[in-house]
């Protein structure tokens, strides 16, 4: 699993590589984010869990409990199978792109760093199964699923690149 995530970080840098320059702040489409953005919005999702496993606020919950369980039980188990995520759900406001770096050298040594320092911090807590990190459409998941999840997640991310790229 560790193996994987760090695959899907590699996966998202090499395709964000594609973006020098003025394309690096330009938007992929009217509407969507630039590869700026997108790399920040992955930064983002890594700091909110590095934040809830150290003991601090996760993700908000959103929806009843009644729709995250239906989520939970319909649409991740395909997600983390690597379906796509559904077209135009919104990011969790604590997932949204904040600070935007206007290096992308710079924007992606700091995801590297934060990926790899998440994967770090959760590694020894894998097997606890009291372990909850807390997704806002999902809501609270293993420290097993939330890895799976954020590779998924970072690869659908790499993926948009990619194609945006060509």
């Amino acid at each position: 699993m560790l193996r994987n995530h760090a695959a899907a970080v590699d996966e998202f840098v090499g395709s964000a590589r594609r973006f020098p320059g003025a394309a690096w702040s330009r938007a992929l489409a009217p509407g969507k984010w630039s590869p700026a953005e997108i790399t920040s919005h992955v930064i983002e999702a890594y700091e909110v869990l590095r934040r809830e496993l150290s003991g601090g606020p996760g993700m908000r919950l959103l929806g009843s409990p009644l729709q995250r369980w239906l989520l939970r039980r319909r649409m991740l188990p395909s997600i983390l199978r690597g379906r796509p995520f559904p077209a135009g759900a919104r990011a969790p406001r604590e997932t949204r792109p904040r600070e935007l770096h206007a290096n992308p050298a710079s924007a992606l040594a700091v995801l590297e760093a934060t990926a790899e320092a998440f994967a770090r911090e959760l590694s020894p807590r894998l097997a606890d199964r009291r372990l909850r990190l807390n997704h806002a459409y999902f809501g609270p998941m293993s420290g097993r699923q939330t890895l799976q999840l954020v590779a998924v997640h970072t690869r659908h991310h790499a993926r948009q690149l990619e194609g945006a790229a060509r």
